[in-house]
């Protein structure tokens, strides 16, 4: 099972062309214009979002191997910080935190200081990277 996950993953990757540009990034701009860009699209949560290869849409439009939801969790406060629906972003608008229903199950083995992405269908780990104290990406 995990290896056929790992499969359909890598497909997806070499057939999406390149993504590297969105690997783990917040959205763009100043802090300010961050901070404005999350209360307007994300009015219950405190994140402007992060973007990577499991939020993004391929340029073939094909994501069936691409994780449909997924949750951001901090790993120092085990708190969902950021949520994506494939089918409420296809259908045009932002995935607020309430629209995801997930219990997080804090794990020990998770890196701290970091952000863990989970696929809620499997509830499996599948990115994670460093995150400083206001939850920014550490390259």
């Amino acid at each position: 099972m995990k290896n056929r996950l790992l499969a359909a993953v890598a497909l997806a990757l070499v057939t999406a062309g390149p993504l590297g540009a969105c690997a783990a990034q917040p959205r763009a701009g100043t802090p300010l214009e961050q901070s404005q860009q999350s209360a307007a699209s994300r009015l219950d949560g405190p994140v402007g979002g992060y973007e990577g290869w499991w939020n993004a849409t391929p340029t073939s439009g094909a994501s069936v191997a691409l994780p449909q939801e997924t949750v951001a969790v901090n790993t120092e406060t085990n708190q969902v910080v950021d949520a994506f629906n494939r089918g409420i972003n296809d259908a045009g608008r932002p995935t607020k935190l309430s629209d995801v229903k997930y219990t997080v199950a804090p794990d020990p083995t998770w890196p701290d200081h970091s952000v863990v992405i989970i696929d809620t269908s499997t509830n499996l780990v599948i990115a994670d990277f460093r995150v400083d104290a206001e939850g920014r990406p550490i390259r």
